[in-house]
């Protein structure tokens, strides 16, 4: 019975752990540039915070001004803004200067520019990323520090056995990767990886010799090699391939869900797609 008493204690000594230090105290107010920043600040930030992005992602998976630019126009010059770096801010037109509450991740972030998206969806990048989100948050609420640091711990080994999930799965299945952020989701995950060649690439990004790409989906598709794309994806190439019901397409993780179960979500949809035949176009109605 004393072994029974002394797990209930360890289990619950292990709930409160997990609570804000705060309970019921007024809530952390953060408006951030990027989706991706506001999937961090929401994990890390738990309950304690409240975070408002200023660029959104539409079911398409292009990044757009939030509630139509608004969010940004209603900006108090007391909000508590985080951006990756200032080139980031000015991307999204926010004048950093007009803001005491600006802070920035980096200076600058010592990826470049176009690659910043796929950047940012590499597991092995994040929780560096989150490891900012966290000094940034503890200086605005230093009291809850134990809190956000404890919430990094959790990002940090929920984001490793997504990834150790998919590998476990995915390690060696073959696929054709079309996508323009995905690519190290993929190699996390252990596929045996296949890219066009750069030229080809660069036509059908373009909407150019779409037949070739055709023929390039269809050889794939009878070696049981996946084709993948995602939101990055050239929209021309995109448009194409959205009709193939074959092709994979890595979605664009909602604000609403924690990313290490994002991730783990897609990971089982890549495997079943890749394990599954696509069903067959429906049937036409008999005249």
């Amino acid at each position: 019975m004393s072994s029974v008493r002394g797990l209930r204690l360890l289990l619950l000594l292990a709930f409160l752990l997990t609570l804000p230090i705060r309970a019921g105290a007024e809530v952390l107010n953060v408006v951030v540039t990027l989706p991706w920043l506001a999937l961090l600040t929401s994990f890390i930030g738990g309950p304690n915070v409240a975070v408002a992005p200023l660029l959104e992602w539409n079911p398409n998976g292009d990044a757009v001004p939030a509630a139509r630019g608004r969010t940004l126009r209603s900006l108090s010059k007391d909000a508590r803004v985080m951006a990756l770096d200032s080139d980031d801010a000015r991307r999204v037109r926010l004048d950093a200067g007009k803001f005491p509450n600006f802070r920035a991740l980096y200076l600058p972030f010592p990826i470049e520019t176009p690659q910043i998206d796929a950047a940012l969806s590499d597991p092995s990048v994040l929780p560096f990323v989150a490891q900012r989100v966290l000094t940034v948050l503890a200086d605005w609420d230093p009291a809850n520090y134990p809190y956000y640091q404890r919430r990094l711990a959790e990002f940090q080994a929920r984001l490793s056995g997504s990834v150790l999930a998919g590998r476990q799965i995915l390690r060696d299945i073959p696929v054709y990767d079309l996508t323009g952020y995905s690519g190290a989701l993929l190699e996390a995950a252990g596929c045996r990886i296949e890219r066009p060649a750069s030229a080809d690439w660069a036509a059908w990004s373009k909407g150019k010799e779409q037949e070739l790409l055709i023929q390039e989906l269809d050889r794939r598709k009878e070696g049981k090699v996946t084709a993948v794309m995602d939101g990055g994806t050239p929209k021309a190439l995109r448009r194409l391939l959205e009709s193939r019901p074959e092709v994979f397409s890595f979605g664009r993780p909602p604000l609403t869900q924690d990313y290490p179960a994002f991730l783990h979500d897609q990971y089982i949809s890549l495997w079943l797609k890749s394990t599954t035949k696509p069903l067959p176009p429906p049937a036409r109605p008999r005249r």
